[in-house]
Parts: C-alpha cells; sequence; structure tokens
C-alpha cells in the first residue's frame, strides 16, 4: 500500500496504490486525518491503482465523505476501475458520492 497526496490549489490530491482493505485501514485513516487537519476544500481520491476495496476500505471512503460533508467541503473519487463503480453502483453510493473519469476537470 502507498499513499501519496498533492495539493492542488485549496485542495488535495490523494493517490492509493493497492488494496483498500482492513489491514491498511489504520495508515489509510491516519493519513486521511493528515490531509484533513489542513482544512481543504476538496479531496480527490485518486483510485486508479486500487484493485480491490473491501467493507473496511469502503467504510474509510464513506468516513472521509462524511468528514468533507461536515465542513461544506467536496469528495471527488477520481478513476475507480469497473469492478469499484459496480460496487459503489450496488450499494447506491453513486447517488451521493461524486465518481469522476479522466477528462471530468479533477486531475
Amino acid at each position: 500500500m502507498d499513499i501519496q497526496v498533492e495539493t492542488n490549489g485549496e485542495g488535495r490530491i490523494i493517490r492509493i496504490e493497492g488494496r483498500l482493505t482492513l489491514e491498511h485501514c489504520p495508515e489509510i485513516a491516519r493519513r486521511i486525518d493528515e490531509v484533513l487537519a489542513g482544512r481543504p476544500r476538496k479531496i480527490v481520491l485518486d483510485l486508479e491503482a486500487v484493485p480491490f476495496v473491501d467493507s473496511s476500505g469502503v467504510g474509510e471512503i464513506l468516513r472521509l465523505f462524511k468528514r468533507m460533508r461536515e465542513v461544506e467541503g467536496e469528495l471527488v473519487l477520481f478513476r475507480p476501475n469497473r469492478k469499484l463503480r459496480s460496487l459503489f453502483a450496488m450499494y447506491r453510493f453513486d447517488r451521493f458520492l461524486t465518481i469522476r473519469e479522466p477528462g471530468g476537470g479533477d486531475e
């Protein structure tokens, strides 16, 4: 698991490489908390290099969404693979999560 954070104006881009699973959630939560301490207005979570997300990983994404909503910020899930998009659609998370593909202005 590798997590990189970049600043993009008033926002942050969090690039995750590897599986988003229970064993990695403590590290992901710690890094997300570090990013949130900077009070970004927008976070783009780049999921291009994430092949798999388990229920704990989904929980971390939802926790980040909730925390951004509390501060009237925006969370964008960028470049999730087809399996992840299907998972989000199956649980109807795509009704409230913003999901973008390349060319959508969030690169």
